[in-house]
C-alpha cells in the first residue's frame, strides 16, 4: 500500500515549484539567459521539483516491491516496466534525473540555454505527478 500523504506532499511540492518556473518562463529567455537572481531561482525550483519527483517514483517503487534501479533514471525505467509510465515519459523524467545531478555536482557548469530548454518540459514533471496521483486513487 503506497503511502499515500508522503505522496501527496511531494505532488503538491511539485505544483508549487511548477508555479513558480512556469512564472520564470513567462519573463521570457532573456531574463533568464542575463538576471543572475533569476538564473539561481530558476536552478534551484528545478533541481527541488525533479528530486521531489525522484522521491516520489523512488518511494513507489518500493512500495510496490519492483526490482530496485541502479540509479536516478533506473527509478522511472522500473516504473515504465510495472506499466506506470509510458516510455517516452520515463525517458523524459530521466533525464529530467540528469539535469538534477548537473545542478546539484555540476553547478560550476550549468548551461543558461539547458535552463530555459528545462523550462518547456515542465508538463513532464506534471504528467508524472499525474500518474503517481492516479496509483494512488487506484488503490495501489
Amino acid at each position: 500500500m503506497v503511502d499515500r500523504e508522503r505522496v501527496l506532499a511531494r505532488i503538491q511540492r511539485v505544483e508549487e515549484l511548477l508555479a513558480v518556473l512556469e512564472e520564470i518562463r513567462g519573463g521570457g529567455k532573456e531574463r533568464l539567459l542575463t538576471d543572475r537572481h533569476v538564473q539561481l531561482e530558476t536552478e534551484r525550483a528545478l533541481q527541488v521539483a525533479i528530486q521531489a519527483c525522484i522521491d516520489m517514483g523512488a518511494q513507489l517503487v518500493a512500495e510496490l516491491a519492483l526490482r530496485a534501479p541502479d540509479d536516478y533514471r533506473g527509478i522511472f525505467e522500473r516504473l515504465e516496466e510495472a506499466g506506470t509510465l509510458d516510455p517516452r515519459l520515463a525517458r523524459k523524467l530521466g533525464d529530467a534525473a540528469g539535469l538534477r545531478n548537473v545542478l546539484v555536482h555540476g553547478y560550476l557548469d550549468v548551461d543558461r540555454e539547458r535552463l530555459w530548454s528545462a523550462l518547456g518540459e515542465l508538463d513532464d514533471l506534471r504528467a508524472f505527478c499525474a500518474a503517481a496521483a492516479r496509483l494512488l486513487e487506484s488503490g495501489a
